[in-house]
């Protein structure tokens, strides 16, 4: 249910966001880290997204434990990266705006932090104890995780198009994730 919620808030965060941006801000081009840059206008609704989806993977991860632990652990890191990428914005996307560049920085790790733990919990999905070789999804999820960031560099234009394609293939494995636990409880009661 938490996981759930926060997926929700953040789609209507990067489906709203855009409405309440400046028009320097083009969603096609621009990833979610700059629909949430410093100094720009409507960025707290795209961190409000980051928060609701960290802490709900978060706290999902955590009541969730027992249930693929790799991929708990994974994704518990997954959820307080992403709540770190709200905290620490990216450098402001208005021309001549201040931005704070360590602050930028701590994002830009943050940002990693979510990459990588989205990527071991796909692998952990595949390869650890309860998980299957055969699981599209944790295959798709894995291959997105690599390949997409660097297509974001290589196609500039439609980086902001890449990012949230990437993070619907997040929407979906999260989302199986812990309605899959949640459906094994029900079972189980």
């Amino acid at each position: 249910m938490f996981a759930i919620a926060g997926i929700s808030v953040i789609a209507l965060a990067i489906i709203l966001g855009p409405l309440v941006s400046p028009p320097e801000f083009s969603w096609l081009r621009h990833s979610t880290s700059e629909q949430a840059s410093q100094n720009l206008a409507g960025a707290w609704v795209m961190r409000i997204g980051f928060v609701s989806y960290g802490v709900g993977t978060a706290i999902a991860s955590i009541l969730d434990w027992r249930s693929r632990t790799l991929v708990r652990a994974a994704l518990l890191v997954f959820g307080l990266g992403m709540a770190g990428t709200a905290i620490w914005s990216n450098a402001s996307i208005i021309p001549g705006a201040a931005s704070d560049f360590h602050e930028d920085w701590l994002h830009s790790v943050a940002s990693g932090v979510v990459g990588t733990a989205f990527a071991v919990a796909c692998a952990a999905r595949l390869f650890a104890p309860g998980g299957s070789v055969r699981d599209k999804l944790a295959w798709i999820g894995l291959v997105v995780a690599i390949v997409f960031p660097l297509a974001m560099g290589e196609f500039a234009d439609i980086r902001g198009l890449i990012q949230r394609t990437m993070f619907a293939i997040s929407f979906f494995f999260v989302g199986r994730e812990f309605a899959a636990s949640r459906d094994n409880s029900v079972k189980n009661q």
